[in-house]
């Protein structure tokens, strides 16, 4: 997530997220190892001041620090007046399923429920005047991606998805949370509201065949209070023994670290959901809104698909889509279409012409989507692979009124794999493994067709330390690593 924060005086605010987390991952609690994976910091976002002529870093601190115990932030949004808040407010999200302990180290909790724990997956406002941050628990407990607000309504009008750690079958929401004003929203006055398809017959992803021009309609359901902030009234996390729910079965939902099904607020949400009917996609990533004048309405979700292999057909998903929502101008719990503006599943896996399991977003006023890959496995290539179809992630910018005329527009370079920075001792890495994430339009700052992009080198550490022993058999139970990352400024012509 990167977001800007306009300071005067030739200079920037860019906020940058950290998705990082100390909750080991590959883990092996059976037989840990060395050969487990970790961070050395829980989430951070970082606060760079740029200079907007020179485009240099003057200084930088961290807006939100790792001793605050939260997990793995996403993408990220920075609201202002033009989405009707009295001041800038930056939500960044935790896309994380995990119990930590509420303060001292995270991770391991005692167990799903103790004392002192709480399941990961809520949203954060920042305030970035005065620094104070605000968990919004009603916005809901769930892996969010990003926290998205859309003007043009007289209350506070903000969308969610769910990047749920688990595809299929398909169990990722869209959810609305809807408040008076900036300040009801801080305290959390608000409701959360989930969509449910009014079209009989198309409540999930796999409903909607590959290539199909079909639009469904739909609304937004309220979310009871206790679901949504995932609290019993004694200030616990909910278990679903709390509100008479079945506990999470093998395969049902996510597992945690040490292979088990994960209860808590996320599984109750999870099965309210399919109580009530609420649509499921397969895994919603970014969420941004149309910025043409009188298309803010119209919002674009990107959901990074199963990544399943085979050809196109019914019932699978390959390559992953993106879907367009629109909302009653006058309603915002009122979805007057639903439909695919761009569909990747038309095609199998690894087609050069297709987006990768989608991402990150942005959208500009001249009427471009943005669009960032997080390939998955499925999508990777073996580092100097010949085969034609391979690449990098790549950013595609896809015009709005013709969606068809998509292009990639810039690719990710992984050549510093295995170079003098490189310290994890591992083969090259996939051509693929490395992400293109956050996309943001920066052309107010640094000028026309400016975009600040971010890579989330996933295959090159620039640091590694022996992590912590918890069994007490005098070795290493994982490995800490810093994973290299880079910001970009890129300029990007009729975008």
């Amino acid at each position: 997530g990167i977001a800007l924060n306009r300071r005067g005086d030739g200079r920037v605010d860019v906020y940058v997220n950290h998705e990082t987390s100390t909750v080991p991952f590959p883990f092996n609690a059976a037989a840990p190892s060395a050969a487990g994976e970790n961070d050395f910091d829980n989430a951070q976002v970082s606060r760079l001041t740029m200079d907007t002529r020179s485009a240099t870093v003057l200084a930088g601190s961290y807006a939100i620090t790792s001793a605050e115990n939260y997990q793995r932030f996403c993408s990220s949004y920075l609201a202002t007046s033009r989405e009707g808040f009295d001041r800038p407010i930056l939500f960044t999200n935790e896309e994380g399923i995990e119990w930590v302990n509420e303060s001292g180290e995270a991770f391991p909790a005692p167990a799903q429920g103790a004392d002192g724990a709480r399941q990961a997956g809520v949203a954060i406002a920042l305030d970035v005047r005065t620094g104070k941050r605000t968990p919004v628990l009603g916005m809901g407990r769930l892996n969010h991606e990003n926290t998205v607000p859309i003007p043009g309504y007289d209350r506070l009008v903000t969308l969610t998805g769910d990047d749920t750690f688990q595809s299929l079958p398909p169990q990722s929401q869209v959810y609305s949370y809807i408040a008076e004003d900036t300040r009801s929203l801080l305290a959390d006055k608000g409701s959360m509201y989930a969509f449910v398809s009014d079209t009989p017959g198309v409540d999930d992803y796999l409903d909607v065949a590959p290539g199909s021009t079909q639009s469904i309609t739909g609304h937004f359901v309220k979310v009871p209070r206790n679901i949504a902030t995932g609290k019993n009234p004694d200030g616990s996390d909910l278990m679903a023994a709390d509100v008479g729910y079945p506990a999470p079965g093998p395969g049902e939902f996510a597992n945690d670290a040490f292979g088990r099904p994960t209860d808590g607020p996320q599984w109750v949400l999870e099965h309210w959901g399919d109580l009530n009917g609420v649509f499921q996609f397969v895994r919603i990533e970014d969420i941004a809104y149309d910025k043409r004048p009188g298309r803010s309405n119209v919002v674009y979700l990107a959901d990074s698909g199963a990544g399943t292999a085979g050809p196109s057909a019914q019932g699978r998903s390959t390559n992953g889509r993106i879907w367009k929502m629109v909302l009653d101008k006058k309603d915002p719990t009122k979805v007057t279409s639903l439909s695919v503006l761009v569909d990747g599943d038309v095609a199998p896996v690894k087609t050069l012409n297709q987006m990768h399991q989608v991402d990150n977003l942005e959208t500009t006023r001249a009427g471009s989507l943005l669009v960032t890959e997080d390939p998955g496995s499925s999508q990777q290539f073996p580092a100097g692979s010949t085969d034609p179809n391979a690449t990098t992630a790549r950013l595609w910018r896809v015009p709005l009124d013709d969606p068809a005329a998509k292009e990639v527009v810039a690719r990710v370079d992984q050549s510093a794999d295995g170079g003098p920075t490189d310290v994890d001792g591992k083969p090259l890495s996939n051509l693929g493994s490395w992400e293109s994430s956050g996309v943001v339009d920066a052309s107010s700052v640094f000028g026309p067709g400016a975009f600040l992009v971010d890579v989330q080198a996933h295959g090159l550490w620039v640091e590694r330390a022996p992590g912590r022993d918890l069994n007490g058999d005098g070795a290493p139970d994982w490995t800490n690593k810093r994973e290299s990352g880079q910001l970009v400024l890129v300029r990007i012509p009729r975008a």
